[in-house]
């Protein structure tokens, strides 16, 4: 295969489409490639919707409604794929060494390259196996503390005991959560007790579930976040010096926006 046909091939393969082609000629990387986007909108068409005014009402509430449930649901499953995504991503740079390409060390790559520091990549490096695994058991999508009680478990018993201790936690009681995971692992001994000599750590969960409020809100906050992050890439180094050199107005009246913006957003924090 030709070097353009690999390319093009490894790009149908990021894509999703797992089509075969006859040959290398029959693949076009530039035709749209069709795929069932779980976050696409799907809104009501008001022109569908008939009846009278209160019917129409009811049709157009319920649609919020549902809109609602899938945002809650949306969020908790993205949350949950970024876990197993990035963590397993990580694990990979991290054990192969990649991060030197660029870095002397991996905490100096996670931070420089992902802004993130040392225990939050850590976490996710820890919490993606389990996560993965726990994907395949739950009807809703997992939480990452669940995922890192059952870490240990995964690492030192295998998937089987991963099984075990979620149905054994289900069985306790209606709401699977860290601690209830925890309490299951050390019915079944598949985790040491504090009796066996080893210091015992609450775990704390976030909220596992959400109202549609609260989810909008975390949702908001996160892409904030995000945008943040890029804006703080791209300010490091000499950019504010560079910009006073070419032009020493213009500069100081953006350096001045920029500084007030941190400010406020410094003043966001309860």
């Amino acid at each position: 295969m030709s070097p353009t046909a690999q390319r093009v091939s490894r790009t149908s393969l990021l894509l999703g489409d797992r089509a075969k082609a006859e040959d290398d000629d029959a693949i076009n990387p530039l035709l749209p490639v069709e795929r069932d986007d779980p976050f696409a909108p799907k809104p009501l068409d008001p022109a569908a919707v008939t009846g009278t005014a209160e019917e129409r009402l009811a049709a157009f509430e319920q649609a919020i409604d549902q809109a609602q449930e899938t945002a809650g649901r949306s969020l908790k499953a993205a949350r949950a794929r970024f876990v197993v995504e990035a963590g397993t991503a990580l694990r990979a740079i991290r054990d192969e060494g990649l991060f030197k390409l660029s870095h002397e060390t991996f905490d100096e790559y996670i931070a420089g390259r992902w802004d993130m520091d040392r225990s939050r990549a850590y976490q996710l490096i820890d919490a993606a196996p389990a996560m993965l695994v726990m994907s395949k058991i739950f009807d809703t999508p997992p939480v990452e503390s669940q995922a890192r009680m059952l870490g240990p478990v995964l690492d030192a018993h295998g998937e089987e005991a991963v099984r075990e201790v979620v149905v054994a936690a289900k069985q306790a009681g209606p709401k699977v959560t860290a601690a209830t995971l925890k309490a299951a692992a050390l019915r079944l001994r598949y985790i040491p007790s504090q009796s066996d000599g080893e210091p015992e750590d609450e775990p704390t969960d976030p909220p596992t579930e959400h109202t549609p409020e609260q989810a909008r809100a975390i949702v908001r906050l996160e892409q904030g976040l995000a945008a943040l992050r890029v804006a703080h890439k791209a300010l490091r180094g000499t950019v504010v010096t560079d910009a006073l050199a070419a032009d020493r107005e213009r500069g100081l009246e953006l350096a001045r926006q920029v500084a007030s913006i941190a400010a406020k957003i410094g003043r966001l924090t309860p």
